[in-house]
């Protein structure tokens, strides 16, 4: 209450300041988090998929996109929840996706648990959680203080191919969303890339304006969720566990 008194006390010429201050992560916090997170993306590179899912291939991440806002560079401090993108190789269609998903996301729960590198950083509470679409959440810790972080890994078909540009994808691409008749949401992570780079590249200021806004909208509905910078409050962001309920793709945009 008292940073909210605060913001709406701040001259809009301070608030450049206010969110330097306040609101922005700590580099050597932001930096534990990303090395942290660094082990789960190699985790995704490096591991072969195999299983009983009606795949008659390996399975292999050809990238992984760290997603949300510590993807497009406007976390806010205290935030520790990172949402990652697996596009994977056995995906040639959203009809694919759709079909092996759950299978999909049954395989990575079960190779996390064999994961040494993960394990050392206290890998625990891995669970397929239901949402828009389902994904599979779990908790690590930073190497050096040993924070928990919410990490939360959604497998995806590559709809945008291996070079994604500020433009307009493919009017097949379209097409073939379409066509695929999915719940509304359930292909949103394929065209994350394209999200994710239209907030990265913008100006400073943009940013530092999705950081008010996200912390004003967050004391509006959320009360108490936004970080405080006395008391390291964290931000749910993504998928729900006690819910099972996905926070609106506006948020997530953010």
């Amino acid at each position: 209450v008292a940073l909210t008194m605060e913001l709406y006390a701040t001259p809009a010429s301070r608030l450049d300041s206010f969110v330097a201050q306040w609101l922005q992560p700590h580099r050597k916090q932001k930096e534990e988090v990303l090395e942290a997170v660094w082990t789960v993306q190699q985790f995704l590179r490096e591991e072969c998929f195999e299983g009983d899912c009606g795949l008659d291939q390996e399975v292999r991440a050809v990238k992984v996109l760290k997603v949300g806002s510590f993807g497009n560079g406007t976390a806010l401090r205290n935030t520790l929840e990172v949402e990652l993108v697996a596009f994977l190789s056995c995906f040639h269609s959203f009809q694919q996706e759709a079909k092996h998903h759950q299978a999909i996301l049954s395989l990575i729960w079960k190779k996390l648990w064999c994961c040494r590198d993960l394990l050392a950083l206290g890998l625990e509470d891995v669970e397929i959680v239901q949402g828009v679409p389902n994904a599979v959440v779990f908790t690590i810790q930073t190497r050096r203080t040993a924070e928990p972080i919410t990490v939360t890994i959604v497998p995806a078909y590559r709809a945008l191919g291996p070079s994604v540009s500020n433009s307009q994808p493919h009017p097949e691409v379209y097409v073939s969303l379409i066509e695929a008749h999915g719940y509304p949401g359930n292909f949103s992570p394929s065209f994350s890339e394209l999200q994710r780079n239209f907030v990265k590249h913008q100006p400073t200021k943009l940013k530092s304006l999705l950081r008010l806004v996200k912390h004003w909208y967050l004391e509006a509905h959320h009360p108490g969720s936004s970080p405080h910078p006395q008391c390291g409050g964290r931000v749910q962001m993504g998928h729900s566990r006690s819910e099972g309920q996905p926070v609106p793709e506006t948020e997530l945009l953010l």
